[in-house]
């Protein structure tokens, strides 16, 4: 990591930045799903899940979470000098045990069913070992399905995208704190609320979900590609519900759609520098990457102030650790913009409080709890 970021990370975490970027390196010890409680309760889809040998437990504090444990670390181990490269997603699905897909393939060597294959990131980190049960002739004719089985990861979990309970659209995987920044945000029914980074959807469909589909949902996202995978996680959930989906740059919301003071509750969740993603397997982010993040993340910032109305709620959220994409962006909303800082009457679970400065923002990082790193706040007008 570039120094100068490492020393922005000083800002917040002083002598343990060490350590947490170490920990940083390793996948959470639980690794969370959303039950769609639309379509079954937990306790059902758990033992569905179990039925497919899926150990999942309910989580304590947040009703519709469920999660499994990943183990490791673990040796690869791969006797083979053949190595097929995969994007940066599909290595950390593999890094946990999941089997190769074609979408996921960059580059690969000529190779029989059956062969054993070193599955390494573009930067050539090994991620696991497969068992290929294709040709690499065979995987150019491909656009989707099965490429290889995995043999040996550093950390195994369960393959939930191969359960039933995944296929029928029952589960979603997404994390704790994703989860949490819904809570924050606490919408309801009869509300117009406007998602501003909708896609891929997770955030949507659980507004959606939170409001069993009786709130008016206005998600945007900046392309159309992006669009047709928010309503493709919809459909898949069930959860195509009084949602208006638009292609669009959301930080011009209030000049290009008809919003003005409108809004009863906005969630923004804007690009950010992922520095709390979790395993990292490359970090090439610069200081001067964080810096125009953050003027970016404060345009959105702006158009909300706009759209909602008078007493709405916005919550800020961001997968990363920064104090400027955080902390200091909710420091510009309040003293720049007119918004007040929010602290809730109940802290969201496994979260940190942070006040600073006159603002109040929730953090969550491997340090607490062994989470992802992840920051929310609640801002009203």
């Amino acid at each position: 990591m570039e120094e100068s970021l490492v020393r922005e990370l000083r800002r917040v975490y002083g002598s343990l930045t060490e350590v947490l970027i170490n920990k940083l390196k390793n996948p959470p010890r639980r690794l969370y799903m959303r039950v769609v409680t639309t379509r079954a309760e937990r306790e059902e889809v758990l033992r569905l899940l179990r039925s497919d040998n899926v150990l999942a437990h309910p989580d304590p504090y947040t009703p519709e979470a469920i999660y499994v444990e990943v183990e490791g670390p673990f040796e690869i181990q791969c006797e083979s000098d053949k190595e097929i490269i995969v994007d940066d997603k599909t290595a950390s699905s593999l890094l946990l045990g999941a089997n190769l897909y074609r979408p996921g393939v960059v580059k690969t060597p000529v190779f029989n069913p059956g062969e054993k294959l070193l599955v390494v990131t573009r930067t050539g980190i090994p991620v696991a070992c497969v068992e290929t049960i294709v040709s690499s002739r065979e995987l150019y004719r491909m656009k989707r399905g099965l490429v290889a089985k995995n043999i040996s990861s550093p950390y195994r979990a369960p393959r939930i995208t191969e359960t039933r309970a995944y296929t029928a659209g029952l589960i979603y995987p997404q994390s704790l704190p994703s989860m949490a920044t819904i809570h924050a945000l606490s919408p309801k029914p009869g509300e117009l609320i406007v998602d501003m980074n909708a896609s891929p959807g997770g955030k949507s469909s659980h507004i959606i979900q939170y409001t069993r589909g009786k709130s008016r949902l206005v998600s945007i996202d900046r392309n159309e590609k992006k669009v047709a995978l928010l309503k493709e996680t919809l459909i898949k959930l069930g959860l195509d519900l009084n949602n208006v989906a638009i292609p669009g740059d959301s930080r011009y919301i209030h000049i290009d759609l008809n919003l003005e003071n409108r809004a009863d509750r906005i969630l923004i969740d804007p690009p950010c520098s992922n520095l709390g993603v979790r395993p990292v397997l490359k970090q090439d982010k610069t200081i001067r990457d964080v810096e125009n993040l953050v003027e970016y993340q404060k345009q959105f910032l702006k158009a909300a102030y706009h759209v909602v109305k008078k007493n709405g709620i916005v919550v800020y959220s961001t997968c990363t650790l920064t104090l400027r994409e955080n902390e200091e962006n909710i420091r510009y909303a309040v003293e720049e913009l007119g918004f007040t800082s929010v602290e809730l009457e109940k802290p969201l679970p496994y979260s940190e409080v942070v006040k600073y400065k006159g603002i109040v923002g929730y953090r969550y990082s491997p340090l607490s709890h062994d989470m992802p790193g992840y920051f929310i706040a609640v801002l009203t007008k």
